[in-house]
C-alpha cells in the first residue's frame, strides 16, 4: 500500500515539474517575441516607447511578474556582450552556433533559447 501512494506521489511531482517546465518555456517564448517585436518596430522606423508596445510589456509583466523584467535585462546584457566581443574580434558562442548570414533575429533565437 505504501508502495502504492508513494507511485502516486511522485507520479504528481513529475507532472508538477512537466508543467512547471512548460511555463517556463512559454514564458521565454512571450519574452523572446517581445524582444522581436521591439526589433521589428526599430527596423521599421515604428517610434519608440509606443502605446502598443507599452501596454504589452505592461501585460507581459503582468503576467510573468518582475521575473520578465529581469529576463529582459538579462537579454540586454548578454546582446551587450556578444556585440563587445564581436568588436573586439572575440570569437563567440554565437559565432559557432550561427553561421553566415547573421541577422539580429537569428541572434535573438540563438541568446532566448526556448
Amino acid at each position: 500500500m505504501f508502495k502504492f501512494f508513494r507511485a502516486i506521489k511522485l507520479d504528481a511531482e513529475y507532472r508538477e515539474l512537466i508543467e512547471s517546465h512548460n511555463r517556463v518555456k512559454a514564458d521565454a517564448s512571450v519574452i523572446r517575441d517581445y524582444l522581436l517585436a521591439v526589433l521589428s518596430d526599430a527596423q521599421n522606423d515604428i517610434p519608440k516607447f509606443g502605446d502598443q508596445r507599452l501596454e504589452q510589456a505592461n501585460q507581459i509583466i503582468g503576467n510573468i511578474g518582475a521575473g520578465a523584467f529581469y529576463w529582459m535585462a538579462d537579454i540586454a546584457a548578454q546582446m551587450v556582450l556578444l556585440s563587445t566581443a564581436k568588436f573586439n574580434g572575440i570569437p563567440t558562442s554565437v559565432d559557432v552556433a550561427l553561421s553566415a548570414p547573421l541577422t539580429p533575429e537569428s541572434i535573438v533565437y540563438e541568446v532566448v533559447r526556448v
